[in-house]
């Protein structure tokens, strides 16, 4: 069996296919005039990645659980084809891409502990934790490599709300972080330690600060100050490529640890919610800060799909270029029917 790069959505093996000097038809997606591999070279690598399953009885569809996390495959069907071919010739209690299947124990625990020590930093042991485990036992000190550097060119944004009508926009100073002593807790900086909050474009920090219709705001430009050519920002929005040819269970471990935590980095706070609800985010910011020496964290905003925000540690590596006005004059406002259980 030949496979293509149109077989797969993975980067980093559409690449490594493209590479191949047999050119023709792939007989799996029927795509024309493309490179072609043997699936035997890939051997290797699916062995090493089926390794991290095992057969559960109330589990998963191997290729279910596969596309769900990775998107690995181009489509369900096809990756099946691939799946029962490969499945035929390594070894594995699995036999077809339709059995029912979990990680391993290892890669559960790891990624699960994030609840645990959420739990536990809310309700137990907020300052002081077992490091060593997260550390040595977990490895989760090596899961936040996954970073893209911030240059001087790349433009940031961040919004404040006048609280009253007509003034004039906020100066350039106070469109910084507030002073120690007036910075409250959010979902990355622990309260009185502050984080400059930022956003990829003007839209995102218009939902991010909840505007609504008629509100005034200032909003600032910034870029990294000119003397500095680039920072390493974690990135929690970034496609992890599956295809390694080692590691591929750290890939797993970190990816799906990446996930849990992105999730709560972007969950909104609800009028209602508790402080406490971002003591784990602000701790694994501080993990990060700590252990990678990173400048910041990327991460999807949940209130604007198309936006992407971006926390400073250290705001003095930042600097607002401008600022302008603008009023809100129009909304789009959207309710959602949920289900009620029967009392």
């Amino acid at each position: 069996m030949e496979v293509c790069p149109n077989c797969f959505e993975d980067a980093e093996l559409k690449g490594f296919i493209s590479s191949s000097k047999n050119i023709g038809i792939c007989k799996i997606c029927d795509s024309s005039n493309v490179p072609l591999l043997l699936i035997d070279e890939l051997i290797d690598f699916f062995q090493g990645l089926i390794d991290n399953f095992k057969v559960l009885p109330d589990g998963e569809p191997l290729i279910s659980k596969i596309q769900s996390n990775w998107n690995f495959f181009s489509t369900l069907n096809i990756g099946s084809i691939i799946l029962n071919e490969v499945l035929s010739k390594i070894t594995s209690e699995i036999k077809n891409s339709e059995y029912l299947v979990d990680y391993t124990d290892d890669i559960i625990e790891n990624f699960s502990f994030w609840e645990i020590l959420k739990d536990n930093l809310k309700k137990s042991n907020r300052y002081i934790t077992n490091i060593e485990y997260l550390t040595e036992d977990l490895g989760w000190d090596g899961f936040f490599n996954t970073q893209f550097e911030l240059k001087s060119s790349d433009e940031l944004y961040r919004a404040r709300v006048h609280h009253k009508s007509n003034l004039e926009a906020y100066s350039i100073k106070e469109m910084m972080c507030p002073p120690f002593n007036l910075a409250g807790g959010g979902r990355a900086n622990p309260l009185g330690i502050p984080y400059l909050y930022l956003s990829d474009n003007p839209e995102t920090v218009l939902y991010e600060v909840r505007a609504s219709y008629l509100d005034e705001l200032s909003i600032g430009l910034f870029n990294l100050k000119k003397e500095i050519d680039f920072v390493k920002i974690v990135d929690f929005t970034e496609q992890t490529s599956l295809f390694q040819t080692t590691n591929i269970k750290q890939t797993i471990k970190s990816k799906l640890l990446r996930d849990e935590i992105s999730r709560d980095l972007s969950k909104p706070m609800r009028r209602y919610d508790s402080e406490i609800e971002y003591i784990p985010t602000q701790f694994i910011c501080e993990f990060i800060k700590i252990f990678t020496g990173a400048s910041g964290i990327r991460f999807c905003s949940s209130l604007d799909p198309s936006g992407k925000n971006i926390v400073m540690f250290n705001q003095e590596l930042m600097e607002c270029k401008n600022v302008f006005l603008k009023k809100i004059d129009k909304m789009h406002l959207k309710a959602v029917d949920h289900k009620t259980k029967d009392s």
